[in-house]
């Protein structure tokens, strides 16, 4: 090979494609694709829960059964079944507080504890959608920001309710001898439902309109105080100059300068 085609092969492979587009045509592709990246923001929880669900399947399959009992005051997840045919539970026994009992959401704190997370992240990634609709549309309002940014917490909320109401009377059966997987994917399936019901309710009945509107009513001025909040650097830069003005006229009345 020749020095030439040595540089032209090293050249293309440190070849970069750059694509520029111009700002309204980012904004009206924002506006056609935004509805998917908010189905897809509503189910990255789910989603989560769900691979961890087909491990546990995988595990222990559809029969894989545990008991739940007390030694000495701390409860213990008993597994039925083979362990030596299992992946990722090897053992027989294990503290109901185990870190991977509760990581894989078995037991009541296996599903307190993915039930959160899924809140939590959902609210995060939720407000995130809506923080960065906010600021790529010129017409959006903070009245409109905090109208979504609650009714969403508020379906996320009364969903993972559902869940984890659901999960843990699924998961009461553990005491006489339940299933593994089970109580997982009920949460996952009745806060789907609860989810989907929600957002059916709230399109005829218009709740987060509603939300929107009694901002708007309280009349807390929060796009008056955001604006005097972005003309701070304005008012300071101004406030600068003048001192400088009057520093300078100050000097030059003294004389300082003179010889």
């Amino acid at each position: 090979m020749t020095p030439k085609q040595e540089l032209m092969k090293e050249l293309k492979a440190n070849e970069y494609n750059v694509h520029i587009i111009e700002w309204d045509g980012f904004v009206k592709e924002w506006e056609n694709k935004k509805g998917i990246v908010k189905t897809g923001v509503n189910y990255v929880s789910p989603a989560m829960d769900s691979i961890t669900a087909v491990k546990l399947l995988r595990d222990f399959g559809i029969t894989g059964k545990l008991v739940i009992k007390e030694y000495g005051g701390k409860a213990y997840i008993i597994l039925k079944g083979y362990p030596g045919c299992r992946r990722i539970f090897r053992g027989t026994r294990y503290l109901e507080t185990n870190p991977k009992v509760v990581r894989m959401a078995v037991g009541p704190k296996g599903i307190l504890k993915s039930v959160k997370g899924g809140f939590v992240l959902s609210v995060v990634l939720c407000t995130g959608f809506h923080v960065f609709d906010y600021f790529i549309r010129d017409e959006a309002t903070l009245f409109e920001l905090l109208g979504r940014v609650t009714s969403d917490i508020i379906k996320i909320g009364v969903s993972s309710i559902a869940a984890v109401t659901t999960g843990l009377f699924v998961g009461s059966a553990a005491v006489i001898g339940g299933s593994v997987a089970a109580p997982l994917i009920a949460a996952i399936a009745v806060g789907l439902a609860a989810g989907w019901i929600l957002e059916k309710i709230d399109e005829n009945v218009g709740a987060t309109k509603a939300l929107i509107e009694a901002y708007k009513e309280l009349g807390i001025g929060i796009d008056e105080t955001v604006e005097t909040i972005k003309d701070i650097p304005n008012m300071l830069t101004s406030e600068v100059y003048r001192y400088e003005r009057w520093l300078i006229n100050r000097v030059l009345n003294q004389n300082i300068f003179q010889y």
